[in-house]
């Protein structure tokens, strides 16, 4: 009789349990990144009873139930859409790293924002935007070292703040490779970031010019160190005194301001062409373009500028180089690679978010906040890496969403309708074995 009052109470307290992990699903159904839990039992005790002769089943009674553990439910959650980049979701496994003084915590609630610090005090062109939770914990990655802050750099508003000084990329890459773990730090973005002005080394020239005793020219866009767009311009006059074979025409360059205002060079000489209409040579070699020597390429033979009578007068160019530009905005791949747009088109990685993984993730310790630490049952983080032995996500990092909570609200509430009557049957024992306590007293009397 009392055994059922034990398994009774002990059935109360295990439902009781249950329906508290079962209503903290339910309290953060829409909680981001929230991770539901699984309440899970046990029996807990049993007594052996004396049983005669050679029997072939045990003769037991148990002595109630107890909450074995709670598991947590690992499965993605929905994608929620955001209209802000550094709002991120992962699609997989792996666990985002936030850092709070010398501790780590791993989450999957990428709802982040920007604190902004000056890494100069005093000077306001040098802050960047450092990546955070909502509470203040840093988010943690890998920035790489291809750009420094230049104290003397005109972002082209010296003339409206009077000041100068921007981060400039010095290795525009596309790659950014993770350090290990153990050297994950603070994730910065600058404010104020510039791509560099690349001079114009070479242009390349390519067309036709008819033996018909016009004037032709092919034009190229150069770009200074100046970071000044200007006009190398090759303007063809069928020579004077032609050779035996073939044909010659006396080319003049120049190279002035985009709007002609100003002459950086001026260079005369002549390109020779072969009985079959190739080039064979060309004596204007290079130019001075505002301080920086600009390769001058007509090709030879076929390949370039040719000289064909019967086909019409074209010209066409091509030339390296790329105008500076400062930053237009920030993005974040698939791979969480951070990558800066800039004014001129180009683009630039400067770090990388880490994704970090777990031997066992059932073994991290559920600290609040959708935030876990790691345990002696989880193991240590870790980056999975490839076949070459080079780090690589494990999962895909999206920009601009967010993943709600794993709960299903309908299972949440049968779920909580099955620990109820639960929790209504061991107290119902209770009661009813209170009555047979009652009975039986009243036999004795």
């Amino acid at each position: 009789m009392n055994q059922a009052y034990y398994s009774g109470i002990s059935g109360v307290m295990t439902y009781q349990q249950g329906l508290d992990v079962v209503s903290d699903n339910i309290a953060n159904v829409n909680t981001v990144g929230f991770k539901g839990s699984t309440a899970e039992f046990a029996d807990l005790l049993t007594q052996s009873l004396g049983s005669i002769g050679k029997t072939p089943t045990s003769n037991d009674i148990g002595l109630g139930s107890r909450l074995q553990s709670t598991t947590v439910q690992m499965q993605n959650g929905s994608l929620l859409p955001s209209e802000r980049f550094n709002d991120l979701a992962i699609s997989g496994n792996g666990w985002f790293g936030v850092a709070s003084g010398k501790e780590t915590y791993y989450t999957r609630a990428g709802n982040f924002v920007f604190d902004t610090y000056q890494q100069i005090a005093g000077d306001k062109n040098s802050s960047v935007a450092r990546l955070t939770t909502t509470d203040g914990k840093y988010v943690t990655g890998t920035m790489l070292t291809n750009y420094a802050y230049e104290s003397a750099f005109d972002y082209g508003d010296k003339t409206v703040n009077g000041t100068t000084g921007a981060y400039v990329v010095n290795n525009p890459t596309n790659a950014a490779e993770l350090k290990g773990v153990a050297s994950q730090g603070k994730l910065e973005f600058p404010t104020r970031l510039a791509y560099p002005v690349e001079p114009t080394k070479k242009a390349q020239f390519f067309g036709n010019l008819p033996p018909d005793h016009q004037t032709h020219t092919i034009s190229a866009d150069v770009i200074s160190g100046n970071n000044d767009r200007n006009r190398l311009k090759l303007t063809f006059t069928q020579s004077a005194v032609q050779p035996s074979t073939g044909i010659a025409w006396d080319v003049t360059a120049t190279v002035t301001s985009n709007d002609g205002s100003i002459v950086y060079d001026t260079q005369s000489g002549q390109a020779i062409f072969d009985g079959s209409g190739g080039l064979s040579s060309c004596t204007i070699k290079s130019m001075n373009n505002d301080g920086q020597q600009v390769a001058v390429d007509l090709g030879s033979s076929f390949n370039g500028v040719i000289s064909v009578d019967g086909l019409a007068a074209s010209g066409s160019s091509r030339s390296d180089g790329v105008s500076g530009g400062v930053l237009t905005k920030y993005g974040i791949n698939s791979n969480g690679v951070i990558v800066a747009d800039f004014s001129n088109g180009r683009q630039s990685a400067i770090g990388r978010i880490a994704i970090y993984h777990f031997q066992n993730d059932q073994g991290l310790n559920r600290i609040g906040d959708t935030e876990f630490q790691e345990s002696s049952g989880s193991g240590k983080p870790l980056f999975w890496t490839d076949k070459s032995g080079n780090v690589i996500t494990g999962a895909i990092v999206n920009s601009g969403q967010l993943e709600n909570s794993n709960v299903h609200l309908d299972v949440g509430l049968t779920d909580m309708i099955i620990m109820q009557r639960a929790y209504q049957a061991n107290a119902k024992i209770i009661t009813t074995g209170d009555e047979l306590v009652q009975k039986a007293l009243q036999m004795h009397r």
